[in-house]
């Protein structure tokens, strides 16, 4: 029996042109699907399928949706060597508290297993999300997948690389569409026409591309006219998305940005904002369906302060935790604004601050960090968990700049959070860079520590890897224990002291200023592949310094005790 409010599932399909002569319309059946994507690495709470739950409230009327997450809670899975060039760094089996990428693997279900879930479900369309350049061949797979169940399955692709790319991806001989920009008035129109047997192409759909005799018709990226559209949360799994224990979900108040960073490749829209009576009828419908967790995926969440304010306002008294994982804007931070962010179930705090260095901020179209300068003595002493998130080998940036960054933010109670810079597709950094296209898509991913940046060669950039994973390693070790005033006195903690091989891992970097780890199988430590003099520099200029704790005001002086 069909779902109160749904179409009617067919087991059987009639060709579009039989639709056409018969002149009926039946409801298409559409599954949704966020492809799986290999890497060295993924973030289990940053996989949230939002852009296909938008897609299918769009079409919820006029077709039967479903929605295939391969992404989510499977794997990893072995996948092969990945880029053999990150083999020195990316060792599996060794042991170190200060952990690194160790296995290329694939993070979502295996090809097969798609290939038998699309068969079993026989839809007419299979819509695949790309959001992301470096994944392109896992999203093309699952659209190759469907028309090797049937031939006549529509393949559509839309996201962040389709938008970008729509030329490579009509290319595909297994893609038929993609929807550049914003998808949910083009994959409406393009359903409905596909749905009485019409040809699309015929329309003049916004932001649909596809290609004919040979021509491509490409246009430019759609803009959504109504943003109140809320996403079809019921699709999904609740329980399957969590952060700890909480069940959570992604949540949009606005749309676009105003500024252009020059490491930023997110496809140029108009910044548009939600209305409050929409917002609230979210919220609403969240609370109602048992979501206790919310992450403001808003590329400027705080951009227009009396709006934020208006936002948070509507979170008072909820009981809902928020989040803003994407990072607050800075420049538009006050304490009053940080006292109403608690009221209204903020905890943790993630900013986006680049970098420290003016003169880097101004060349990547930044606001200066003032602001957040101010608010380090209210943040010191708030009940907030803060993490601070800056960029590691950004053009123009010295090796010798970012140890200032590192010396100053290790003396804040917050958590350093490191970003390897990487060429993101259509940004303007990689307008000017990526001279001819020689870097290939595949690589500008963060994980490949790709050296655009002359001065941070892979062997650089892994050292500040490790260094931020010892400062934070340490600030987490402060927490915990009690007495810890000097560098030495780590030596003696507990969770330090009862393991021998992290009490050597930790003699020989703050004895000998060199960064090992345990290999089992040789039962000793191996020299890790850093730049043993950067890490010199870095423990010379910290001589002195403070590293504080995350959650407390604890903190120990570098080389004391």
């Amino acid at each position: 029996m069909a779902a109160a409010g749904r179409p009617v599932r067919f087991f059987f399909r009639l060709p579009f042109s039989l639709r056409r002569f018969l002149s009926i319309v039946i409801p298409m059946k559409v599954l949704l699907v966020q492809p799986p994507i290999e890497d060295y690495y993924d973030t289990s709470v940053r996989t949230y399928p939002l852009g296909l739950l938008y897609l299918a409230s769009a079409i919820r009327d006029i077709a039967d949706v479903a929605l295939l997450d391969a992404r989510t809670g499977c794997g990893p899975a072995h996948a092969g060597h990945g880029f053999p060039e990150l083999e020195p760094f990316c060792r599996e089996g060794l042991f170190t508290p200060f952990s690194f990428f160790s296995r290329y693997s694939r993070f979502g279900l295996p090809l097969p297993a798609i290939r038998e879930f699309i068969g079993k479900e026989r839809p007419d369309m299979v819509a695949v999300s790309s959001m992301c350049s470096a994944y392109e061949t896992q999203a093309t797979d699952v659209a190759s997948a469907a028309k090797k169940v049937d031939r006549q399955i529509v393949t559509v692709m839309g996201g962040v690389h389709p938008t970008l790319f729509p030329g490579r991806i009509l290319a595909h001989p297994d893609v038929d569409y993609c929807i550049r920009g914003e998808g949910e008035t083009p994959f409406f129109e393009l359903v409905s026409a596909l749905s009485s047997g019409l040809a699309p192409e015929v329309r003049d759909i916004a932001g649909l591309c596809f290609t004919r005799d040979g021509r491509s018709r490409i246009g430019p990226p759609a803009v959504a006219p109504d943003i109140d559209i809320l996403p079809a949360r019921h699709l999904i799994d609740a329980g399957r998305y969590r952060i700890g224990r909480k069940r959570y979900t992604f949540f949009l108040t606005s749309r676009g940005c105003p500024f252009s960073c020059g490491f930023c490749g997110k496809p140029s829209v108009p910044y548009r904002r939600r209305s409050t009576g929409g917002i609230a009828a979210e919220i609403d419908a969240c609370a109602g369906s048992g979501i206790e967790a919310i992450d403001f995926e808003d590329d400027m969440l705080n951009l227009d302060k009396t709006f934020f304010h208006a936002l948070l306002g509507l979170f008072d008294g909820r009981g809902i935790t928020l989040s803003a994982m994407n990072g607050i804007y800075p420049a538009n931070m006050d304490v009053p604004t940080l006292d109403l962010m608690y009221r209204a179930g903020f905890r943790r705090l993630n900013f986006s601050l680049v970098d420290l260095s003016e003169s880097i901020l101004e060349t990547q179209g930044r606001k200066t960090q003032g602001a957040f300068m101010q608010l380090l003595p209210y943040l010191a002493h708030s009940p907030f968990l803060v993490e601070v998130h800056f960029i590691m080998g950004l053009p123009g940036q010295r090796p010798a700049d970012l140890i200032e960054t590192l010396c100053f933010l290790m003396g804040q109670r917050l958590l350093l959070g490191p970003s390897i810079f990487y060429l993101s597709p259509g940004s303007p950094l990689s307008a000017s860079l990526d001279g001819a296209g020689s870097v290939p898509l595949r690589s500008m991913r963060s994980s490949v520590m790709l050296p655009l940046n002359p001065l941070f060669p892979r062997t650089v950039t892994y050292t500040f890897v490790k260094l931020v994973r010892f400062i934070n390693h340490v600030k987490q070790l402060i927490d915990r224990y009690d007495g810890i005033t000097g560098t030495r006195d780590l030596l003696d903690v507990e969770a330090v002291k009862a393991d021998e091989r992290k009490r050597v891992i930790f003699e020989r970097l703050l004895l000998e200023k060199k960064f090992v780890s345990y290999d089992p199988g040789l039962g000793r430590t191996v020299d890790e592949p850093v730049d043993h003099g950067l890490v010199r520099t870095f423990f010379e200029r910290a001589r002195g310094a403070k590293i504080k704790g995350y959650r407390t005001g604890k903190a120990l002086v570098m080389d004391a005790g």
